[in-house]
């Protein structure tokens, strides 16, 4: 029995990218059970009045954070976050961004493997970038036809909101 291309690097892709992730939560749990205090210099540089709590207006320093995710992690609604509040804000949002990574990087594994799996792909270089599920991709093909190919091979990929095709036909 023979696996294709595309079957391949599916597996594959999706290993690494549990594997990582895995990893980037083992990281967190194990600093928390360690009792170490990630954030904690990070609060305390933004707690300027020092009251061991951050208001609105302190959390904004941090252009990570938003407004809503503030809100929502103000868990005893006072209006502030303590160290524990933020920490878990913390933790998450970064959870989220790896979890986004991780998500583009499978797209754009699955979607050059669909290139390659086409014959008509496989002696062409066509690069793939793949951001929150926008998938650019660009080289050169020697026809419209492979363009557009392309494309609809691209969009049909599960997890692919859209498609720029910047590829060029040079004939």
């Amino acid at each position: 029995m023979s696996i294709s291309t595309y079957t391949q690097a599916t597996i594959f892709g999706g290993l690494l990218a549990a594997t990582i992730t895995l990893n980037a939560f083992a990281f967190d749990l194990q600093e928390v059970q360690n009792g170490d205090k990630p954030y904690l210099e990070q609060f305390n540089a933004l707690d300027k009045n020092t009251n061991q709590t951050l208001t609105w207006s302190e959390v904004q320093q941090d252009k990570a954070v938003k407004q809503r995710d503030f809100k929502a992690y103000d868990h005893d609604k006072d209006g502030s976050l303590s160290y524990e509040e933020y920490a878990e804000l913390k933790t998450q949002t970064s959870q989220k961004a790896i979890k986004g990574a991780m998500s583009d990087s499978w797209i754009t594994t699955k979607v050059k493997a669909r290139l390659l799996e086409e014959e008509a792909f496989k002696s062409l270089k066509i690069s793939v970038e793949t951001h929150k599920g926008e998938v650019l991709i660009s080289g050169f093909v020697s026809e419209a036809s492979l363009k557009s190919k392309a494309e609809e091979l691209v969009a049909g990929v599960e997890g692919v909101k859209s498609v720029k095709n910047a590829i060029v036909v040079k004939g």
